[in-house]
């Protein structure tokens, strides 16, 4: 039995989904060209009269309906969603359309909707969006520091986050070491020549 591994064609293979999309025509053009790479108007982030952003990810008819809805457009004055030729004719229009308003305007109008229209929120503000908050998606340890929680969320095993301070590096150095069988004379020699480090506490005397 063998094993053959590469980063590259882990890499490539986790790609699959773009290479089918070569074969099928939805991935035909350049760099930011094609429907996922922010060449349609409908899947892709604009930038809000406040500076702020929001994400779009209509694609379904359906979605692209309410999206038109709440931007005030008819779908009779535009160009068909699909018209690769006229997306940026389409982006166009959605720009001008979502620099009138502020982010938290677009986010209250598409609140609750299927237009798939979000905020896009910093590392500072998404802990404190109401969905995360609901769902306590994001945990504080002891020493402050906010993480996301472990997920998905289990009924009969959660996954409790560990809420204690991250390990320091080199913290349990010596004593990993120790429970493998190292000498304390060994552990030392190799400390000395800079092999290991250690940033264990030290015992105050």
């Amino acid at each position: 039995l063998s094993l053959s591994l590469s980063q590259v064609e882990g890499a490539a293979y986790t790609g699959s989904f773009v290479w089918k999309s070569r074969a099928i025509g939805m991935w035909e053009g350049g760099r930011g060209q094609n429907m996922l790479d922010g060449g349609a108007p409908f899947y892709d982030t604009y930038r809000t009269a406040d500076g702020q952003h929001v994400a779009v990810g209509a694609i379904e008819p359906q979605f692209y309906q309410q999206l038109l809805l709440g931007l005030g457009l008819d779908a009779a004055d535009l160009p068909p969603q699909m018209s690769s030729d006229d997306w940026p004719e389409l982006k166009r229009v959605f720009e001008g359309r979502f620099a009138s308003k502020t982010r938290a305007e677009w986010t209250d109008i598409f609140d609750g909707t299927d237009a798939c229209v979000t905020p896009v929120l910093s590392f500072d503000q998404v802990s404190s969006h109401p969905h995360n908050r609901e769902r306590g998606s994001f945990v504080r340890d002891a020493a402050e520091e906010e993480s996301p929680r472990p997920a998905p969320v289990l009924s009969r095993t959660p996954a409790d986050p560990c809420l204690a301070e991250d390990p320091r590096i080199g913290q349990h150095t010596c004593e990993v070491l120790e429970e493998y069988g190292f000498q304390t004379e060994t552990i030392e020699r190799l400390l000395a020549t800079g092999v290991i480090e250690s940033d264990a506490p030290k015992a105050k005397l």
